[in-house]
Formats: structure tokens, sequence, C-alpha cells
């Protein structure tokens, strides 16, 4: 708990000097509506914002280097079974993009993992105040039309579309080992997982289209089509109950996870996207295609959306927020 409370003091400090900041740290009490997901395969709600990032998965990589790979988990500890049995965080990271540590203090077993990144764009994009309402809400946006420069194009990329309400859109920040996906669907996942397998398959049949001459127009921005994105903004701290309390069976001991705090900053707007999170893991010891005419595609995020932050190389996101309400989005 110490070494969160120096960097979130670190962090107010290196903030204060940049005009492009994260929220104040709040807990995730102040927001009803939004969840933090331990793995991509736990279920996400269809009301209610979700948050993940891989810190938490490392953390709980580094706790089992210490106790041994649990050989026994209570079937009612659900999710902590998807913790230990989840995969899906392997290599979206490098092993120098992000930081880790163990202690072991008598029969503490801390584990500590701490990760930022900065994806600025190339050329900042238009920023607007009144052009998006989001389920209803006014939300401050960003992005272009088909009329803006030629430059503002190539930080965007269209992966898929089938209509405007059913697309995918890729930024491309000035990092190119790293990238920003939005997806807006109107199918309905019950994981993140899921959802990105469907990215992954959407972005195939994207290729396919897109070397069809008939239907290559989706992928070419024209005058008319436009891209408006919601402005995302927060910086949440949690604690995740559902963990805290369970317990397992290690080398030959009985383990108890005694806390599990995990903080998520998260920045997307004209200039680019801002991702910092941190988690203090802490264990005691003891116990076919038709021919369709161009038409004006509309990239608007005004509805129910994903986006995930994920290097290149990588199959699987280290961040991912499914967004359905305005709770997080700047007003």
């Amino acid at each position: 708990m110490k070494n969160l409370v120096y960097f979130l003091m670190s962090f107010i400090l290196i903030s204060c000097n940049n005009e492009r900041k994260f929220d104040e740290v709040k807990n995730i009490k102040d927001y009803p509506k939004t969840e933090f997901l331990a793995t991509l395969e736990n279920k996400i709600s269809n009301d209610k914002n979700a948050i993940y990032c891989a810190t938490l998965p490392f953390a709980w990589n580094e706790i089992t280097d210490v106790t041994g790979k649990p050989s026994l988990i209570n079937k009612k500890f659900s999710d902590l079974v998807l913790l230990n049995n989840t995969k899906s965080f392997k290599n979206v990271l490098n092993r120098n993009e992000y930081e880790s540590s163990v202690e072991i203090e008598d029969d503490i077993i801390k584990a500590y993992v701490y990760f930022k990144k900065s994806l600025p764009f190339e050329h900042k994009l238009n920023s607007y105040t009144d052009k998006l309402t989001f389920n209803a809400v006014p939300v401050k946006s960003f992005g272009f039309t088909g009329y803006d420069e030629d430059e503002m194009i190539n930080i965007i990329r269209i992966i898929y579309y089938k209509n405007d309400n059913n697309f995918i859109v890729k930024l491309l920040p000035k990092d190119n080992n790293h990238e920003i996906i939005l997806f807006k669907s109107e199918q309905k996942f019950n994981t993140m997982s899921e959802m990105n397998d469907k990215i992954i398959e959407l972005t195939n049949l994207g290729l396919v289209e897109k070397s069809n001459s008939k239907l290559n127009w989706k992928y070419q921005f024209r005058e008319e089509d436009n891209i408006i994105i919601p402005k995302i903004n927060f910086n949440i701290e949690t604690n995740f109950s559902s963990l805290e309390g369970n317990n397992f069976y290690g080398f030959e001991n009985n383990y108890k996870i005694e806390s599990v705090i995990q903080r998520n900053a998260f920045l997307l707007d004209e200039y680019g996207a801002e991702i910092e999170s941190e988690l203090v893991f802490s264990v005691e010891a003891g116990t076919e295609n038709a021919e369709e005419q161009p038409k004006p595609k509309h990239f608007i995020f005004d509805k129910s959306f994903y986006v995930l932050l994920k290097r290149t190389d990588s199959k699987n996101p280290y961040f991912c927020l499914w967004n359905t309400n305005a709770e997080l989005l700047v007003k």
C-alpha cells in the first residue's frame, strides 16, 4: 500500500505540470454504473461500463511464482478461478514496458505492478463541444470529416464497415508498436474476450472486402464521411472484493488473499491516448459480397462501444473499455 500511495503522489505532482492530465483519483463507488474486471473472460454487463487492464493478471502471475501455481481453488471463488486460468495477458506488453516487484515480509507476500504509456497522435484532430450526444447525454468529442486535411486521414484507418452501427476504426499513434481500436456493434457479447475474437474475425473480413473493387469504398474516407468520438477521461481506484478473502493452496501451504487494489486511469481525446495502471496484490500464508453503391459513412460513437489498446504484434489487448453509458465521458 505504501508503494501505491507513493506512485499516486508522484503521479499528481507530475500531472500538475501537464495541461492534459487525468481526472483526480476517485473510488469506484463514485461511479455506480462502472465496474472493473479481473480478466478478459469475466462477464460484462449490458448497462455498466467495464474496465480491464492486464496489471491484475500480471500481479497474480508474480504471486504464483512465489506461492506455486495453485493446485486447489474452491469453485465458489469463480473470479479467482478465471484469474488463475486466464492466458490472455501473456505477451500483451514487452517486459520493459511495465514494472513489477514482489516483497515478502513474515507471512505476507505483496506483488506490485505499474504500467504507464503515452500514445500521442502525429497531428491533433479536431475538437468539438456540441457535435455528439451519447445515449441522449451531451458530451465533448473529437474527430474529423472527409473535408479535413489529408494528414488527419493518416491517423485513422477503417478496419471494417457494415453500416453506421457496425464498424471498426483504428487510431494510429506515433508509436507504431501500439494501436487504439474502437468497435461499435449491435451484437451483444458476454465477455471482452468474445468481443476481441469478433474484432479479429471482422478485421480479416475487412481485408477481403478492401481488395474487392465493388466494396473498397467502405475503406476509403470520402468528403461526405465523418468520424466523431467522445472524449474519455477517468482515474479510478477499487478493491476487488470478489477476490479478497479467497483461499488457495500452493507449495504445501494455504494462502488467503488479503487485498487487491487497482487504479486505472485513461484519457482519450484529439491529442491521443494516455493510460496508467497500478496494482497491489497482497497474500497471507496460513490458511459472399453483394454489390453496393458508395454512400456516406458516419462513424459516430453515440451508443455503446469498445476501446482497446494493444501492441500490434499481440492478439490480445492490455487495456479494454466497454463504454455503455456516459459516466466516464467528458461533459
